[in-house]
């Protein structure tokens, strides 16, 4: 798509220095040994294990067994006029027997057939959204580092900038050209900012060990923004056609169809309890002695045969087990309709902060420089007695909250645009590239 491509040529651009890890380097080590992705990854191979455990059942089923045991006892009998003989018993008896089932007609082994598929299908959905969903956690704690960093040398500048206004106030008062008010006014302000920058470390440390929980391990130093922002409108541009692509792709909720369909399937499972059985059975015998009326005789013999089982009444069971299987799958029904709400209105919300991210962003660029120009009006006006120290505290207070307001906008729409990519299941190694193409310069992180 275009806006991929625009977005992609930014990759030419300064290269990243060798000790900061990116944002891509940070998917791939968290591939490699991020304790979530990894967990995800082995619930998905259990899962796609049940693809061959349904099918095991319509396959044939063999079975062996080997018996020997020591006779030791006697035999009372009659003999032809009526008197009894006592016989000694003292001998092995051995069994080799052999068996092969396959059934022939088993409504419920096709069920659990078409369920083992359904439950396989639905495991790799799931692990498909929970790729996405921590790709996304990702991009999120990366770029709360990368905020919580940048506020705090935005508020060690403005720290620095108020403790020289109130020296400069200070002076002034002494020297009789300036009043107790202004030292009291930066004084505060200095006070204020003392307190935010306090907050701003408390958030990079907590910012840090969440990236660290999601990673295994803390970096020292990240790639941060580059001077250069594009924002490429989105292809498609219509919303429509985004849901169109949720409906079809999401994998939340194609795993909650997969689960519909195992619900469906159950009830049919269920309703086969009052359907016979058919089963082909094959078997083979090697017996010596095999019992105290064949002693030292030795029997080997096949078989086979159909065998019909036709269930007549298990107590009200299996109706139970229908009602109880139809209810379930209504539930799941409901459940999926459910989550396709929630996926409308998710790909909706980040569709419009998209959008509405590109124009927030641009705004928030002039009001910088605007700001910046208000800040230097006001130095020079109270040089010339038109303007007071206050206009310069709010003049130099504005110009920081515009610059973090816009960063926070730029990180704001990085992640909407990974979360829309989410939202209709595209996100893919793609995005994580395009996003990273934003990064650059290296950001040393005092941990």
């Amino acid at each position: 798509m275009a806006a991929r491509l625009a977005l992609a040529c930014l990759a030419g651009l300064a290269s990243l220095p060798a000790s900061a890890l990116d944002l891509h380097e940070a998917w791939e080590l968290l591939q490699a040994q991020g304790p979530t992705y990894r967990a995800a990854v082995h619930e998905r191979d259990a899962g796609v294990e049940n693809r061959a455990i349904g099918r095991a059942g319509l396959l044939p089923q063999l079975s062996a067994s080997a018996s020997r045991s020591r006779v030791n006892g006697t035999r009372e009998e009659k003999n032809f006029i009526g008197n009894t003989v006592e016989s000694d018993l003292d001998y092995d008896a051995e069994a080799y027997i052999a068996r092969l089932r396959q059934p022939l007609y088993n409504r419920q082994k096709f069920a659990e057939y078409r369920q083992g598929k359904q439950r396989a299908d639905y495991s790799e959905a799931v692990f498909d959204a929970k790729t996405q969903q921590v790709a996304v956690s990702l991009a999120g704690r990366y770029f709360d580092v990368l905020l919580t960093r940048e506020t705090i040398d935005l508020a060690t500048a403005k720290l620095k900038a108020f403790e020289q206004q109130v020296a400069a106030a200070q002076r002034r008062f002494d020297l009789g050209d300036g009043t107790i008010t202004d030292v009291d006014q930066a004084t505060a302000r200095r006070d204020l900012a003392q307190a935010e920058l306090i907050e701003a470390q408390d958030n990079q440390a907590v910012a840090l060990r969440l990236l660290q929980e999601i990673l295994g391990q803390v970096p020292e130093n990240l790639a941060t923004l580059r001077q250069e922002f594009p924002t490429p409108a989105l292809q498609p541009a219509s919303l429509p056609e985004w849901l169109s692509q949720a409906k079809a792709n999401n994998p939340s909720l194609r795993a909650q169809q997969f689960n519909h369909g195992v619900a469906e399937e159950e009830v049919n499972r269920a309703k086969s309890g009052h359907w016979p059985t058919v089963d082909l059975v094959l078997g083979y015998t090697d017996s010596d002695s095999d019992s105290v009326s064949t002693i030292d005789q030795q029997n080997r013999y096949a078989s086979a045969g159909v065998e019909l089982n036709m269930p007549l009444y298990a107590g009200g069971g299996v109706s139970a087990r229908v009602r109880q299987a139809v209810a379930s799958r209504e539930q799941a029904g409901e459940e999926l309709n459910a989550t396709r709400e929630e996926v409308l209105s998710a790909t909706t919300r980040e569709f419009r902060g998209v959008q509405s991210g590109e124009t927030r962003i641009r705004a928030l660029e002039r009001a910088v420089i605007s700001s910046e120009r208000a800040q230097d009006s006001a130095r020079k006006s109270f040089l010339a007695g038109s303007s007071t120290n206050l206009d310069i505290l709010n003049a130099e207070e504005q110009v920081y909250i515009a610059r973090r307001d816009l960063l926070e906008a730029k990180l704001r729409y990085l992640q909407a645009r990974l979360q829309l990519a989410a939202a209709v299941g595209l996100l893919g190694e793609d995005d994580i590239r395009q996003a990273n193409a934003y990064l650059g310069p290296a950001l040393v992180l005092n941990n």
